[in-house]
C-alpha cells in the first residue's frame, strides 16, 4: 500500500508539472489539464485517508483496490487531458460531455466507497 501511495503522489506531481507546461500553450488542452488536476485534488484527500487507515488497520483487501483506483485515475487524466471521446457542446452551452471520462470517474468513486466499506 505504501508503494501505491507513493505512486499516487508521483501521479499528482506529474499532473502538476504537465499542467504548468501546458499552461504556456493556449487552447483547450491547457484548460483540460487544469481541470484534471483540480479533479484529482478533490479525490486525493479521501484516497489518502482510506489508504493510510488501511495500512494502520492492516486491511489487505484495500491494497488491490488502491492499485485499481490509481490505474483508473491515470486513465481518467489521460482521457480528460487528451480529449478522448469529447463531444461538442450543445448550442448555447460550454459543457462538452466526455462519456469515457465520466465512466472512469464513476469507477474511481465506486472503488473509494468499497475501500471505505472494507474499513468497517
Amino acid at each position: 500500500m505504501i508503494e501505491i501511495i507513493l505512486y499516487t503522489a508521483l501521479l499528482y506531481l506529474i499532473q502538476l508539472t504537465l499542467q504548468s507546461w501546458l499552461r504556456r500553450s493556449a487552447g483547450d488542452i491547457s484548460e483540460r489539464a487544469n481541470k484534471a488536476v483540480h479533479n484529482f485534488r478533490e479525490s486525493l484527500p479521501i484516497f489518502l485517508a482510506l489508504a493510510i487507515l488501511s495500512v494502520y488497520l492492516n486491511i489487505e483487501a484495500n491494497t488491490q483496490l488502491a492499485a485499481y483506483w490509481l490505474i483508473v485515475r491515470i486513465a481518467f487524466a489521460v482521457i480528460y487531458i487528451s480529449g478522448i471521446s469529447l463531444k461538442p457542446a450543445s448550442e448555447g452551452s460550454t459543457y462538452e460531455p466526455q462519456p469515457l471520462r465520466g465512466l472512469a470517474w464513476a469507477i474511481s468513486i465506486f472503488i473509494l466507497i468499497k475501500m471505505g466499506l472494507n474499513l468497517l
